[in-house]
């Protein structure tokens, strides 16, 4: 009793029973959507960084502005 083996083989579906199809790559989209969503947030991120910078430069520069301000109106007055 010789019968030929039959493989239920579905390249297409990825299933593959004789283990010589050729599969398509792997792709899983879920994982697509969440590695979008972490480069819209690593930029959104680097830019609020880069934002709170500037405005903590700014802002030691306004100091430093009103300290030597004080100190012009200190002299004259005296």
């Amino acid at each position: 009793m010789t019968r030929p083996v039959s493989y239920a083989c579905e390249p297409a579906a990825r299933y593959c029973e004789c283990g010589h199809c050729t599969l398509p790559p792997p792709r899983n989209i879920d994982l697509d959507a969440i590695a979008e969503f972490n480069r819209a947030s690593y930029a959104t991120a680097y830019f609020l960084l880069l934002l709170c910078a500037l405005l903590a430069f700014m802002a030691i520069g306004f100091v430093n502005t009103e300290e030597v301000h004080r100190e012009i109106v200190r002299s004259r007055n005296v």
